[in-house]
């Protein structure tokens, strides 16, 4: 692919899956938010163990001021966290560019303080604060107390909050930081941080008008194994401490891979039934390895490769008919992934910029 960004077919089943975290909830509401996602986050299978930020690799530049404000970043069980306070309660929350839509877990909070919603509301909370007030938002209440980790989960920000303004990810140190719209670093300068951009364009922008119809807000970039291309979604809430350098593949990618002549071996212990949205409906993932040849590659704009991993683990969604209305790619019809949180920790550096639909990614160690 070249200088062209991603598209597919806007008649495609769009809604990403559960995500690692825990399943999304509604958007973000009044007060500063704007657009709410609709659909759950990007759904991970290789949860467990923990996860920190990278060591190792080649020194990378010193990020410049145009980032943004700076501000602490927890990496835990390979996921970023960053605090948000809701009133006098202060918590971390679960940065998940792979979920249209946030959650709270009012138990999640430091010192016990457990926020509650409006009177008359069960998801409408005062008093927000992420990087300054955000006034009155929608925030659906889930139970966070069985993700495990190094601090405790006090919610979900998803791209209902994120997509508003460029963010950076430094796994490597420990910051995330926040731009105003359009006001991120020009390009020459994330070159020489040592980062290449990928297309997100028709998937991903601060303009929902941008996002082609039926497919979640959630950054999307070009991907390819050899011959077989597809597109990808980047699910930050996707923890693959037990298999790293996950990646979740339809259907329709898999037949892909299978037509380009690459040989694919079956990993039938690491295979595994999901629940669904569904009661009772449950989605068989089975597991596969490259065998040999070409790897795993995240295609930068120029064509090149921003990332190449040959020891990738494949999971293929197959979603059962009965249960197609929860979305995720496994609905899709054109060929589609879900990367895990392992590629950022190996990259050290992640910029999302919904402005431009580009996400800017480091070298990977």
């Amino acid at each position: 692919m070249s200088e062209a960004p991603p598209s597919a077919d806007a008649g495609d089943a769009g809604g990403a899956g559960a995500g690692a975290g825990g399943t999304g909830g509604a958007g973000a509401g009044a007060g500063g938010a704007g657009g709410a996602g609709a659909g759950a986050g990007a759904g991970g299978v290789g949860a467990g163990g923990a996860g920190a930020g990278g060591a190792g690799g080649a020194p990378l530049a010193d990020l410049q001021g145009c980032h943004g404000e700076k501000r602490p970043l927890v990496v835990s069980r390979q996921m970023p966290y960053a605090v948000a306070r809701v009133g006098a309660a202060e918590g971390h929350f679960l940065l998940d560019f792979g979920t249209t839509a946030s959650t709270i877990d009012p138990q999640g909070f430091a010192g016990g303080v457990a926020p509650a919603p409006v009177a008359g509301s069960a998801d409408r909370f005062a008093d927000f604060d992420f990087y300054g007030p955000w006034g009155t938002v929608r925030l659906t209440v889930q139970d966070h107390s069985g993700v495990q980790g190094t601090v405790r989960q006090a919610g979900i920000l998803g791209t209902d909050f994120l997509s508003l303004n460029a963010f950076t990810l430094d796994y490597e140190d420990g910051a995330v930081y926040r731009a105003d719209a359009g006001a991120l670093c020009a390009d020459e300068i994330l070159r020489a941080e040592g980062m290449k951009p990928l297309w997100t364009a028709g998937y991903y922008s601060s303009d929902l008008a941008a996002v082609q119809p039926g497919f979640p807000n959630v950054p999307t970039v070009p991907a390819r194994i050899g011959a077989a291309q597809a597109v990808a979604q980047l699910d930050t809430g996707y923890d693959d401490a037990v298999y790293r350098r996950s990646v979740n593949i339809n259907r329709a990618f898999f037949a892909a891979i299978e037509a380009a002549g690459i040989d694919l071996d079956p990993v039938p212990e690491a295979a595994m039934s999901l629940s669904t949205c569904v009661p009772g409906q449950s989605e068989q993932v089975s597991a596969y390895r490259v065998l040999r040849g070409a790897p795993f590659e995240l295609v930068s704009t120029d064509g090149s490769a921003a990332v190449a991993a040959q020891d990738v683990m494949l999971f293929l969604k197959d979603t059962p008919p009965e249960a197609r209305q929860c979305g995720g790619i496994g609905t899709w019809s054109i060929p589609a992934a879900q990367v895990a949180a392992s590629f950022y920790v190996d990259a050290r550096r992640l910029v999302f910029d919904p402005v431009t639909s580009r996400v800017w990614m480091g070298a990977p160690r």
